[in-house]
C-alpha cells in the first residue's frame, strides 16, 4: 500500500503513512499544516485511513496533541564505540528472506516499528559460533534495528552489530515504551539525546 506524502483537506495538509496497514493495521498521520479546524483535518485523515483498512491511527507533526494519549516516543541514543564491551558473537551480512520474517515477528509489539517485506540494505544475522542468536540492521554509524532471538543475548547482539558501524560513535533510536531495550541501553551507558519522533493516539 502506497503512502500519501501530500493529503490535502479543507482544513489543512498531512502526510499519510499507509504502508503498515496490511501487516500491523496501523496508519500514521503527520500533520504538515492546519489552516482551518484541526479537528476537521484529523477527521478527514481518519476517514481516509480507515477506508484504507487502518484499525489504529497514530498522529504526529505540527498540531496540538495536548489532549491525546502518548503512543510512542523515539529518542536518539549514542555511545562512543570504545566503551562497548567485546563479544564472541559475530554479525554476518545476509539477504536471507528469513531475516524479514524474524524481524517482523520480533518488532510486532514495538511502537512505531516498520514492517519489512524484503530484506533491506545493511541487514545482519548475529551468530555465536554456529548458533543464530539475533539480527539487526546497520546504516553508517547508526544501528537501525537490533533484536535478540535468544533470551538474555541482547547485549551480545548489539555489540556484534557495533563492529559493522562506521565512525567513533554508535547511534540508535529507541522507543521509550520498549522497556527491555531502554534497560539494555541504560546499562551500557548510552546517552539520551533529542526526541526524534513523538506519536499520539486519541484518548
Amino acid at each position: 500500500m502506497n503512502d500519501l506524502p501530500f493529503f490535502t483537506a479543507a482544513d489543512g495538509m498531512a502526510s499519510l503513512v499507509l504502508r503498515e496497514i496490511p501487516k500491523r493495521g496501523t496508519a500514521y498521520v503527520v500533520v504538515r499544516c492546519v489552516f482551518g479546524s484541526q479537528e476537521g483535518l484529523l477527521r478527514d485523515c481518519d476517514s481516509f485511513c480507515r477506508s484504507a483498512g487502518a484499525k489504529e491511527i497514530l498522529y504526529s507533526g505540527n498540531a496540538d496533541f495536548s489532549g491525546f494519549a502518548a503512543a510512542a516516543c523515539l529518542t536518539e541514543r549514542a555511545l562512543p564505540r570504545e566503551r562497548l564491551p567485546e563479544t564472541a558473537a559475530a554479525a554476518v551480512a545476509t539477504k536471507d528472506p528469513r531475516w524479514a520474517e524474524l524481524y517482523n515477528e520480533r518488532f510486532a509489539a514495538v511502537p512505531a516499528a516498520r514492517t519489512y517485506h524484503a530484506v533491506p540494505e545493511g541487514a545482519y544475522f548475529v551468530y555465536d559460533g554456529e548458533t543464530l542468536i539475533g539480527l539487526g540492521q546497520v546504516c553508517g554509524d547508526e544501528i537501525a534495528a537490533v533484536a535478540s532471538l535468544q533470551k538474555g543475548r541482547g547485549r551480545d547482539c548489539l555489540c556484534a552489530l557495533v563492529a559493522k558501524t562506521e565512525g567513533p560513535t554508535v547511534r540508535l533510536l529507541c522507543a521509550e515504551e520498549n522497556l527491555p531495550a531502554v534497560r539494555l541501553y541504560d546499562s551500557l551507558g548510552f546517552s539520551r539525546g533529542a526526541v526524534r519522533e513523538r506519536w499520539y493516539r486519541r484518548k
